[in-house]
């Protein structure tokens, strides 16, 4: 197999300011060069794509003063027929414009959503699945965190909405330290819509809200089971709310009822990840 291809000429720094003395020369940006709208970079995220999901990598792009701490992407990419290109640490520096790229960047095909109600339907017979909904979340770390959140606790899938949502990019696959090439991310057009059909079809679907709801605790018999987490500052609209069975409300012996919505996402997933385990048990015994 060739070696990977050094590039000797320097790439232009990307989305440079225009200046303010003349229109803007709109072919400045049409080269050779990779957007940064379709860059996945640091170590572990671009080694889990590498890994997870080699064929939506277009390219890996390496600084050439990195040192050995790229091989490894280098060697997965090369096993896996990806072009490698070696760049100058000045080109390589313009390109990353000052972020934790860590040596590495992949250039990465769109991110490729699953389907909402095949995801649905394809677990709703499991008595342990999870499912994550996301009601208009709109922060990539917060997306990224959650993401890497339930990859941890082996949820089936992330449901979002397409519109007033963030959608998965670059920087929510850095937040997720990898995660988003493995967990499976529906977008649905109208989210209260599909939550109403899971209901129907065996889901239970819980709303997590500030006050009023059931304890964490009380999930044990709400399989399989949708979260339904709303956005970091209006928590879940009214019609999302009111599409699901029942509310959760995590309790704050502190008093202090805000929390982020990442963070609410790992304690409930917490709780729920333990009653799984008995209810994977009972299954497990009643085969038996």
């Amino acid at each position: 197999m060739a070696g990977p291809r050094r590039d000797s000429r320097p790439m232009r720094p990307m989305d440079r300011p225009q200046r303010r003395d003349g229109p803007p020369n709109r072919s400045s940006h049409r080269d050779d060069g990779p957007s940064i709208d379709d860059l996945v970079y640091g170590l572990h995220p671009v080694e889990s794509y590498l890994a997870e999901a080699p064929s939506r990598v277009r390219e890996l792009l390496v600084d050439g003063g990195a040192g050995a701490g790229t091989r490894k992407a280098m060697d997965l990419a090369g096993a896996a027929g990806i072009p490698v290109r070696v760049l100058p640490a000045e080109a390589f520096r313009d390109l990353s414009r000052g972020r934790l790229f860590q040596g590495v960047a992949a250039r990465v095909k769109p991110h490729e959503y699953v389907d909402g109600d095949e995801l649905a339907e394809s677990c709703v017979s499991d008595p342990t699945s999870v499912l994550v909904a996301l009601d208009s979340v709109q922060d990539p770390h917060n997306l990224g965190s959650i993401l890497r959140t339930a990859a941890f606790y082996g949820v089936k899938g992330v449901v979002i909405p397409k519109d007033r949502a963030v959608g998965v990019t670059p920087v929510v696959v850095k937040a997720s330290a990898g995660a988003a090439a493995r967990m499976p991310v529906a977008q649905v057009t109208n989210l209260t819509r599909w939550l109403r059909a899971c209901a129907d079809a065996g889901w239970t679907v819980v709303g997590a809200v500030a006050k009023g709801g059931v304890a964490p605790s009380a999930l044990v018999s709400a399989r399989p089971l949708i979260l339904v987490l709303g956005s970091e500052g209006e928590g879940l609209r009214r019609l999302v709310g009111e599409a699901c069975q029942m509310h959760v409300t995590i309790p704050s012996p502190g008093g202090f009822e805000s929390l982020n919505v990442g963070v609410a996402t790992g304690i409930l997933l917490a709780a729920v990840s333990g009653e799984a385990a008995v209810v994977a048990s009972k299954a497990t015994e009643e085969e038996r």
